[in-house]
């Protein structure tokens, strides 16, 4: 299994994945690196190291279907 990284980027950039602070704990947006959609995390878990289980798939039906890490995911 292939995993890509992605870096942190407050600016919404495709590509890059953004940290949110919930009642649940900390979560993540990413935003196709496709079509530039942004999409929550919320629904996924983040390993300390920053995988994120399951894959993701973006919700624009771009085609865009991968297993991720966040680089630099602090949890």
């Amino acid at each position: 299994m292939s995993v890509a990284s992605y870096p942190q980027n407050n600016d919404h950039k495709p590509g890059t994945w953004k940290g949110l602070q919930t009642p649940g704990g900390r979560k993540a947006s990413f935003t196709c690196p496709n079509c530039g959609r942004i999409g929550s995390l919320s629904d996924h878990e983040i390993a300390e190291d920053g995988t994120v289980n399951p894959s993701v798939v973006c919700s624009n039906d771009c085609g865009f279907h991968e297993f991720i890490k966040l680089e630099g995911w602090q949890p």
